[in-house]
């Protein structure tokens, strides 16, 4: 039966405590700033769907609700599976814990592409109204477009943060191969699930800011 793993501590930290709540402080400070960032754009879109709400139900009845929630469920799913891997993380059982974080990243796989699709039927339906050189469906409607830009802009940006987390997991399910690797850095699964848990905490602002409350 594995025992809890230990973690090397730097020789610049006390203790083993210290570095971990160390690097989490500064996990949460980034964090922070990118809320600031979201946060932003959230209340600009409630803005716009208060002062011009037909204009923003049009563009609302263009959305893919279905693949908005699936995605929702998606994430949900990886939030659990990369809850489980941090779990397997300290009780050192490495092989289980890597499968689990796979599963998280071909989770978020799924999700981008999902998402992919869903621009893809924006295009089909002239709702992209950034393309210059094609008809937007709702031409005329300028508190549309603006709100249409900032759907694109808000999922976007999440895309961007998921397909960087995508990368970092993957990269830890390499290195965690290493014969020492949990023994030394278990933190960084750790650091890391902060870093997918907020990406999915975006997403559940998203969904009904985007989805739901225009609808």
């Amino acid at each position: 039966m594995s025992a809890t793993v230990g973690v090397k501590v730097e020789e610049h930290f006390h203790s083993e405590e210290q570095q971990r709540e160390t690097a989490k402080l500064g996990m949460w400070v980034f964090l922070l700033t990118e809320l600031l960032l979201f946060s932003g754009m959230f209340v600009s879109a409630l803005v716009i769907r208060v002062m011009h709400p037909d204009s923003v139900t049009a563009v609302a009845l263009h959305l893919k609700y279905w693949i908005g929630a699936t995605n929702t469920a998606v994430l949900i799913l990886s939030s659990f599976s990369m809850s489980v891997a941090i779990e397997l993380s300290r009780l050192g059982r490495k092989r289980l814990m890597r499968r689990f974080m796979l599963l998280t990243a071909a989770l978020g796989v799924l999700f981008l592409m999902l998402k992919g699709y869903e621009y893809y039927r924006d295009y089909v339906e002239h709702m992209m109204p950034f393309l210059h050189w094609r008809r937007y469906e709702l031409v005329g409607d300028p508190a549309s477009q603006l709100f249409t830009d900032l759907y694109f802009i808000i999922t976007g940006l999440h895309a961007i943060h998921l397909t960087v987390g995508i990368g970092l997991v993957l990269v830890m399910t390499w290195l965690a191969g290493a014969a020492e690797f949990l023994q030394q850095h278990q933190n960084r699964i750790e650091i890391l699930g902060l870093y997918w848990h907020f990406i999915d905490l975006i997403w559940m602002i998203v969904f009904p800011t985007l989805y739901l409350l225009n609808r």
